[in-house]
């Protein structure tokens, strides 16, 4: 008998990982490759063959579709991880926390500087949609016999987080947390949570590759360390942004 494959919590979270670093290698360590050939808003070729740079520019397009896997994952885990989880405060306050660790290894990466207001890391938008739930939780129980107002608060306090989520400008902004929210309220419907993910197509269609593996999830959080992904997190955009400065200076 065939034994069927199936994917645990921890073993979307790591192809999750797999996949935002592919993402980064692309935008940060390719983009870095790339930006040697650029003049303003022009790609110029100082002395190397343009198939050179070509291969790069598809070295990167390549890695931006791979990339897509990562965030619709970290979405589906987001709610699952609320569900879960003995301790929601606590899980929303250790996101905010290494949100703001990883602050500054994001803007070295992307911004080759320690402080940017352009954008924020991804661990904000997932934070931000941790206390979302937080607060749609809170209006399912308290308004649990009163389905119309529950609804409406359910709507309210969405588009609220997403309010916040925009003004924070993390990564995905508003899309992320209302992502979140969607599968969240979604929790009943089985295989029918992964159109909580629908929203993400407005940034990529290639989210949809994140579709087939978390339709293998078993609901079983299989075994890991919760504490690998939070320290991994901002210490691999440190050694991109190491990498992405020799490529710098090698130019």
């Amino acid at each position: 008998m065939k034994r069927k494959l199936y994917l645990s919590g921890f073993g979307l979270k790591r192809l999750a990982m797999v996949s935002m670093i592919i993402d980064h290698i692309g935008s940060i360590l390719l983009g870095a490759m790339l930006g040697q050939y650029r003049t303003g808003d022009i790609l110029v070729v100082n002395g190397d063959s343009p198939a050179a740079l070509w291969k790069i520019m598809q070295g990167k397009e390549v890695c931006e579709i791979l990339g897509s896997v990562a965030f619709p994952i970290f979405c589906f885990l987001m709610a699952e991880g609320f569900l879960h989880t003995r301790d929601r405060v606590g899980y929303g306050l250790r996101l905010a926390l290494f949100a703001l660790i990883s602050e500054i290894p994001f803007d070295l990466a992307h911004f080759q500087t320690p402080f940017s207001l352009k954008l924020q890391n991804v661990m904000f938008t997932l934070a931000v949609s941790i206390f979302t739930l937080l607060a749609l939780n809170w209006a399912e129980e308290r308004w649990r016999e009163v389905p119309g107002l529950c609804w409406a608060a359910v709507a309210v306090l969405t588009a609220a987080g997403m309010a916040l989520a925009y003004l924070l400008r993390g990564e995905y902004v508003f899309l992320g947390v209302l992502s979140v929210a969607l599968v969240y309220l979604l929790r009943d419907k089985g295989r029918l949570r992964t159109l909580g993910l629908v929203p993400l197509l407005v940034v990529s269609p290639w989210v949809l590759l994140a579709m087939p593996p978390i339709l293998l999830y078993n609901g079983e959080r299989g075994r890991g360390s919760k504490w690998f992904f939070y320290i991994f997190y901002p210490a691999h955009f440190l050694v991109l942004a190491s990498l992405a400065a020799l490529v710098g200076r090698a130019a």
